[in-house]
């Protein structure tokens, strides 16, 4: 993703003066550039390293071929599989080229850090504050072990914002040592507020810019841009409402440190707030209701969180009365995605619940459903009951400040899904086991590591 996010704005924020490159031996300049490079990011991110991180070099052309080929490689029952669910449940035309998609992304990165080789991977020359970013990710690998921590999220909302904790603590580094090697000056010296806007620019331009569905883009334009302006808040407390540090300079690492170890952060609305978010609702199914279980069975549940809401409803920003798609979303308090298999059909059904602020932000959300699937009403007795324009037949349902959404369900089973989706119908939540990764996991495994 460097590719996007190594935008002028970044480094002409701190000073226009080129960077130092460091002084190697003449026998191997680039590995004497390389372990000055590790040692200056120990000491940007006051973390040492336990073991070298190899570093290599390709080419375009060669990360290309291996994107192409990892492409090749996925089953087509998973592209089924995820078309059938989160391309049903509204994030993307069931036409569209999975595999292409997938074949498209590296074309975003620029270096990476992998978790599982341990190395870092650099496309043709990069400078040397992108390899500081992945030098840090690798400090989070040996301290943090990054894989195992990724591994145990259990949705795609938990999933991305672990994610823009580790983008958001290595672009701190990163900045650390533009600040350091270009203004001899530290992180108290620092535009904050330029430098969130720029950040969060950036993520915006690769919103408006790309021709990806938005899903498959939920990590570039949310972890960095966000997580930046988290870790910056956690560390410092400048944030761009209020640019200034209100903690004591220098700043206390360990702060950042936490966000690896007891202060995870479990949910994008939790970034977005910089740790304000309300508590959490609890809503929806996790598991076929037992009175359905004869003829539905669970495929797989998710939380999508406020971040991949909005890039669910974003296609329908500025809607004649819809309005700002961002601001309904930033309303989430909870939500529940369940994917069904009808036994009799062999049909996939979307079960999503959502609760919201309040009701009107919840009105919002019942109008932008409908209009997502171009749905009307079949039975003027029934206004719950439509069918989408793509023939399916959808449930819309709104109790007070929740919503259910039914698609590619029987119809005679509906009402008692929708049922037992509301609050007023489900037991208390256990945490439910994945079967599969969360979907934001699936995505970013489709990347080559942490850009």
């Amino acid at each position: 993703m460097r590719r996007f996010l190594r935008h002028p704005a970044l480094v002409l924020s701190l000073s226009s003066i080129p960077l130092i490159a460091g002084c190697g031996g003449e026998d191997d300049p680039e590995a004497s550039r390389f372990a000055w490079l590790a040692t200056r990011a120990e000491e940007v991110r006051e973390l040492s390293f336990e073991r070298e991180v190899p570093v290599r070099t390709v080419t375009r052309d060669e990360v290309d071929a291996e994107a192409a080929q990892a492409a090749g490689a996925i089953e087509e029952d998973d592209l089924a599989a995820l078309a059938a669910t989160y391309g049903r449940l509204g994030y993307f035309s069931p036409d569209t080229d999975l595999r292409g998609v997938f074949g498209q992304s590296r074309d975003l990165a620029a270096a990476w850090y992998s978790p599982v080789d341990k190395s870092i991977s650099l496309i043709g020359e990069v400078d040397d504050y992108v390899i500081i970013h992945e030098y840090v990710h690798g400090l989070q690998d040996q301290h943090f072990d990054l894989g195992g921590l990724l591994d145990a999220t259990l949705t795609s909302d938990a999933h991305l914002a672990l994610r823009a904790a580790i983008e958001g603590d290595a672009m701190l580094g990163e900045v650390r040592f533009l600040v350091q090697e270009e203004n001899d000056a530290d992180l108290d010296r620092l535009d904050w507020g330029l430098l969130i806007d720029a950040v969060h620019a950036a993520g915006e331009r690769i919103l408006e810019e790309n021709e990806l569905p938005a899903l498959f883009i939920d990590y570039p334009s949310f972890a960095y841009g966000f997580g930046f302006e988290y870790c910056a808040h956690n560390l410092s407390g400048a944030s761009a409402a209020s640019p200034a540090p209100d903690l004591p300079f220098p700043f206390d690492w360990s702060r950042q440190d936490a966000l690896f170890t007891d202060r995870i952060p479990a949910t994008t609305q939790q970034i977005l707030t910089l740790d304000g978010q309300d508590p959490v609702v609890r809503v929806g199914l996790e598991e076929v209701p037992s009175e359905l279980a004869d003829r539905l069975e669970p495929i797989d549940w998710d939380s999508l969180g406020e971040w991949l809401s909005y890039l669910l409803l974003r296609p329908l920003d500025g809607a004649p009365s819809l309005g700002d798609m961002r601001a309904l979303a930033a309303t989430w308090d909870g939500d529940r995605a369940l994917f069904v298999r009808d036994r009799q059909t062999d049909a996939t059904g979307t079960v999503w619940a959502s609760a919201w602020d309040d009701p009107a932000a919840a009105v919002g959300i019942e109008a932008a459903l409908w209009q997502l699937y171009g749905g009307s009403a079949i039975d003027e007795g029934e206004p719950r009951l439509g069918r989408a324009a793509d023939g399916e037949l959808v449930w819309i349902e709104r109790r007070e400040e929740r919503v259910v959404a039914l698609k590619n369900v029987d119809e005679a089973l509906m009402p008692a899904l929708a049922e037992a989706a509301f609050p007023s119908g489900i037991k208390p939540m256990r945490l439910t086991l994945r079967k599969r990764p969360s979907l934001a996991a699936w995505l970013s495994r489709r990347l080559p590591g942490l850009p």
